[in-house]
């Protein structure tokens, strides 16, 4: 009896105190200079053998869509189900204006493709891993797109996403960070609060240029925005 009401006494401890030092999962740091992930020569000729005809016969009657494909990244996870090994690979069939491509993303599984999805969408940059922060069980992922140039001004968006079955789901947008010939460039610092509802917050940075930043303001909860690109299956 004594050590039952030990170990409950104990857990009031144990408990509380792992709960309050869970760190928050950093999403985007403006000073990190990370590069895409490098993608192997046969997960690219298997892109270019089973992917790019559909892709092109797919935006064939697009006239602003110049045939201009690259690989833009991959990332390793678990993304349509628990405790599997799989590569999702984001590439860019096109561009179709200032901050404007077509986009596809191919899932692959023990050197077979098990999903492929196709979008319109932003130049495409870069993509990334995200640890589970709703805690399903699947990887949840970060889509980097560039907005283009405008007025001398510049910036990145990412659209947080997973997969819901055989699907696409977004989660939400969020910009990343804004350049500027004439006014200071900023960046944010997102993180977010694991749970079945994750909690964004983001911090603002100032760049101070050579990829040097300083922090502006504290951070605070904010809501993400609605997901820029929309993938459906390619067929």
């Amino acid at each position: 009896m004594k050590s039952a009401y030990f170990f409950a006494f104990l857990m009031t401890i144990i408990l509380p105190a792992i709960a309050f030092g869970q760190q928050p999962v950093i999403i985007n740091n403006p000073s990190d200079d990370e590069k895409p992930n490098q993608i192997s020569a046969s997960t690219e000729s298997l892109i270019k053998r089973q992917v790019l005809p559909k892709a092109r016969k797919h935006w064939a009657a697009n006239d602003a869509c110049e045939e201009d494909f690259a690989l833009n990244g991959a990332a390793t996870g678990a993304f349509s189900k628990p405790n599997s090994k799989q590569t999702l690979v984001f590439y860019q069939f096109c561009q179709t204006g200032n901050g404007f491509g077509n986009n596809g993303l191919v899932l692959i599984e023990s050197g077979v493709i098990v999903g492929s999805y196709v979008s319109e969408g932003g130049w495409a940059l870069n993509i990334k891993i995200l640890p589970d922060i709703n805690q399903n069980g699947t990887n949840e992922f970060l889509v980097y797109y560039s907005g283009g140039m405008h007025q001398g001004a510049s910036g990145t968006g990412v659209d947080v996403m997973e997969f819901s079955g055989t699907n696409l789901r977004g989660i939400g947008w969020f910009q990343a960070d804004s350049f500027n010939d004439e006014d200071e460039s900023f960046g944010y610092k997102v993180t977010a609060k694991s749970g079945k509802t994750p909690v964004f917050y983001r911090e603002k940075h100032i760049s101070t240029g050579d990829n040097k930043w300083k922090k502006s303001g504290k951070s605070a909860v904010f809501k993400l925005d609605k997901t820029y690109g929309k993938f459906t299956a390619l067929k």
